[in-house]
């Protein structure tokens, strides 16, 4: 007798040893096209009264709500703040070793837009002791202020925290912290160099009294701030303004 025949033929036969195999390969499946919804969720509670008016402000409450360890690890947070200058929320970002730390500029911009804020006062600590910021410090600032630029916020600072005190970039008005306004330092220095490049041609023969003026105590910087003078009030090259200025000395 034959069996009738069935239109859907099997693919796969499992016997009960592969079906933990099977499950495996559902889970992999499940787990390669499952969309996760991320959300951003409020923790710890520490109270703060009141608004940001300083950077004494920022220093007080991570000093004393936030960080542990201070004086072992590095640790690197960031307050999220709205319209009014009240803190929304601030963000544990990360804990490293003695001397550094890790930092994600895209999740700090990321918690900003999702919190809605309309500034970031971004801070780490020195184990060390050293207030002074790093290269490397200046860089992230720069980074981290270039990101939320983007989205129209704020960086408002970034503070270097030690047991005994602060450095606030704000305060000393750190060029990093203007991030993609940077444009002025970059022509000043640009005309600096175009400026050292003609003083070098400067001799004894050619243009004595600056030659004389720019190997005297602290000469050479008059000399520069003359140039730099001239060239922004007469809109002249640096080229055309030194022969004027060894003109002048000489009727002097």
């Amino acid at each position: 007798m034959k069996y009738p025949e069935n239109s859907i033929k099997p693919q796969i036969v499992f016997d009960k040893h592969d079906l933990s195999d099977l499950q495996s390969k559902i889970d992999e499946l499940d787990a390669e096209f499952k969309v996760r919804e991320i959300q951003v969720t409020f923790n710890q509670d520490a109270y703060f009264f009141g608004q940001i008016t300083s950077s004494f402000d920022v220093y007080q409450f991570i000093k004393d709500r936030i960080l542990s360890g201070i004086e072992v690890q590095e640790h690197f947070i960031a307050l999220y703040v709205n319209q009014a200058n009240k803190i929304i929320g601030y963000y544990h970002h990360s804990t490293g070793a003695i001397n550094a730390t890790l930092v994600d500029v895209e999740i700090v911009a990321a918690v900003a837009l999702k919190t809605l804020a309309k500034s970031v006062v971004i801070s780490h600590n020195h184990p060390s002791g050293n207030l002074f910021p790093s290269e490397a410090d200046r860089v992230l600032t720069r980074r981290i202020k270039e990101a939320l630029k983007l989205f129209d916020i704020a960086l408002l600072d970034h503070l270097v925290i030690t047991q005994n005190g602060y450095y606030s970039f704000a305060e000393k008005q750190e060029s990093s912290l203007r991030g993609v306004q940077d444009e002025p330092d970059t022509l000043v220095d640009e005309l600096r160099q175009e400026i050292l490049l003609q003083l070098k041609k400067v001799t004894a023969v050619n243009s004595p009294n600056l030659h004389e003026m720019m190997h005297s105590s602290n000469g050479y910087a008059q000399v520069e701030k003359m140039v730099i003078d001239r060239v922004l009030h007469s809109q002249l090259v640096p080229a055309a303004i030194i022969p004027m200025i060894e003109s002048d000395l000489d009727m002097l």
